[in-house]
């Protein structure tokens, strides 16, 4: 250290050739230096006369002097450099480059995973940072209260590259519960969700990836205005790792249900209600049993939910405290399943009729982060959740083999057919017609049967 320091003071201040006294200061014991404190007491006179002190008188060299190796053996040989050696075993300069550390927004981007750091140095070693930091891409499809809740926690587990799809704007009503937005945003016609959510997490976390789409989905029962926003949201979902369906509508999810399906990405929904809320997972497009998915439950097919409803009935109504709940729910899904071999074809855990907070299940059914449930239903009124598991359903409107096959021929073709106004197109092409018709000959029969048992039970013939 002394001798780079000199030959510093000698190219760079031009002390060459002059006597200079240096103080080595050594303490012999180490304290913290309190300015608030009379240099003159005790404490510190004690230090100032401590024999490991040492007080060095140097003649400086010349800067003429500075050539090294040397050109001759004659010459003195000054080096200006330690004696640690560098990568290839060999004595030579060092640089340590400390601009990062004066940076404010390199401080940031270190600190900002500190908490997932210590989480897999003393609670889970087997968390894999990288996949989740450096090598996930996340579509959000929604910028409303459930997509800006589930961004910013999506940042808390480290995920940078994140894409927004929506084609609102932001209103006066939306910063109080939508928390990307201000009243800024809301101003002059208000800023496009998408684009402002885009700015909002760039403010948030220096280093993160976001792109922005002003796109409007197209939604069975709508008119499709824009035949190119179906190869815009299919090359968008198969560019992502995971789609997180977070709209309004029930049928705003139907295309983005198919199409991931026929690109088998994983898939979670987020739904509210005034005081419940669901989330689920989108079974693989492969495994048995395979998962439902949103429309498995369903025997009709989507359609404009909003035909005949006044403004005040097309807005969603929930209770404050459910978006942060399911979207944190819906992200810790996500990290599970990306944690489990089969990512989003883990099987489901078995069902269980007691609670318990430590969980009995078998080998492949959970991770280290816990088990993946198909379905979290919660409900702010008794305070408690369900997990059912549903199976696919072989005629559903999302995810039927004639749907998907459909969608792989002639994808524009299909959204076309099934946005026309009260089309059965959908019915028809997965089956839900036939299998009414099957369920009402059925019942039918049953009931006839049921009549002809009371006739004998009564005694006439």
């Amino acid at each position: 250290t002394l001798r780079n320091l000199v030959a510093y003071l000698t190219l760079r201040h031009g002390l060459g050739g002059a006597q200079v006294t240096f103080v080595s200061y050594r303490p012999s014991v180490l304290r913290r230096i309190d300015m608030t404190h009379d240099p003159s007491t005790a404490a510190y006179a004690e230090d100032a006369v401590n024999e490991h002190s040492l007080l060095l008188n140097i003649q400086m060299p010349l800067a003429e002097d500075y050539q090294w190796p040397a050109s001759s053996d004659n010459e003195v040989e000054y080096k200006t450099v330690g004696w640690e050696l560098n990568s290839r075993q060999k004595p030579g300069p060092r640089h340590l480059d400390l601009t990062p550390l004066l940076s404010s927004e390199h401080l940031a981007i270190q600190a900002s995973d500190l908490n997932l750091k210590l989480m897999k140095w003393r609670m889970i070693p087997s968390l894999d940072l990288p996949l989740l930091q450096n090598n996930l891409k996340v579509l959000l499809l929604g910028a409303g209260t459930l997509g800006c809740s589930v961004a910013r926690t999506l940042l808390g587990w480290g995920v940078r590259d994140l894409c927004f799809v929506d084609n609102g704007r932001v209103s006066y009503s939306n910063p109080v519960r939508q928390n990307l937005f201000e009243l800024t945003d809301c101003e002059n016609g208000g800023a496009y969700k998408a684009e402002a959510s885009a700015r909002a997490l760039k403010r948030v976390a220096a280093d993160v990836k976001v792109k922005a789409h002003n796109l409007s989905i197209p939604m069975p029962g709508h008119a499709l205005e824009d035949e190119a926003a179906v190869e815009t949201l299919d090359q968008l979902i198969q560019e992502s790792d995971v789609v997180f369906l977070l709209t309004d509508t029930r049928e705003s999810r139907w295309l983005p249900t198919v199409a991931c399906a026929a690109h088998d990405t994983m898939c979670i929904n987020a739904a509210l209600g005034l005081d419940s809320w669901l989330v689920m997972r989108h079974g693989a497009a492969t495994g048995e049993p395979r998962l439902g998915c949103y429309f498995c439950n369903d025997i009709v097919a989507p359609e404009n939910s909003t035909h005949n409803r006044t403004l005040d009935q097309q807005c969603t109504v929930t209770r404050p405290g459910l978006a942060p709940i399911a979207s944190s729910m819906a992200v810790e899904l996500m990290v599970s399943m990306l944690h489990h071999p089969k990512r989003h074809g883990a099987p489901a855990p078995p069902h269980r009729t007691h609670f318990s907070p430590v969980v009995d299940t078998k080998e492949g059914e959970s991770t280290a982060l816990g088990v993946m449930p198909h379905q979290i239903r919660g409900s702010i009124v008794s305070y408690t959740m369900m997990t059912p598991t549903v199976p696919a359903f072989s005629r559903c409107t999302g995810c039927s083999s004639s749907v998907i096959s459909e969608y792989h021929k002639d994808k524009v073709g299909l959204t076309k057919q099934a946005c026309g106004s009260g089309s059965t197109f959908l019915e028809d092409l997965s089956g839900l017609t036939e299998f009414r018709l099957e369920a009402e000959a059925k019942l039918e029969t049953f009931m006839d049967a049921m009549s002809d048992d009371d006739v004998d039970n009564d005694g006439w013939a």
